[in-house]
């Protein structure tokens, strides 16, 4: 039997509402990860549990389709993320943040040793957020219309 980690939002939350999808990968990196959906919430579950019982070396992550719109919203995604991660950092053991801040700050010399430069989105042409939705329509009319 396979594994299924499956993203439980907090009661009430809109992302219950969103799509979901699931995204199945190679417990031993014999073949590439793929993602199937978008789904409903509880059929993303149901689908991914059914193929994890049947295959030992799958592992199904049933995740929800954010409907991310700009690259503002993705970055809001990530420090919220990166902020919650924090968090968990905060309440390990005081022992273990010393020995990860050591060699953070290790890692820090040694990119600023290696003079990596930032670098420029100036030449990538990002969509507004009508040319995504736009895009997003495409897309579900192409799902409906091979169902």
């Amino acid at each position: 039997m396979g594994g299924v980690i499956i993203s439980e939002p907090e009661d009430g939350s809109p992302i219950e509402d969103l799509p979901w999808v699931v995204v199945f990968q190679s417990l031993d990196d014999a073949w590439d990860s793929f993602t199937c959906g978008p789904y409903e919430r509880d059929h993303a579950i149901a689908l991914a549990e059914a193929v994890a019982v049947e295959e030992d070396d799958v592992l199904a992550a049933v995740e929800p389709l954010l409907p991310a719109l700009e690259p503002a919203d993705i970055l809001a995604d990530i420090a919220e993320l990166r902020e919650a991660h924090e968090e968990e950092d905060e309440d390990e053991d005081e022992t273990d943040e010393a020995e990860e801040s050591e060699e953070d700050d290790e890692e820090s010399e040694e990119s600023e040793e290696d003079g990596d430069e930032e670098l420029e989105i100036t030449d990538i042409e990002v969509p507004d957020a009508d040319e995504v939705r736009e895009g997003m329509a495409r897309v579900v009319n192409r799902l409906l219309a091979d169902a």
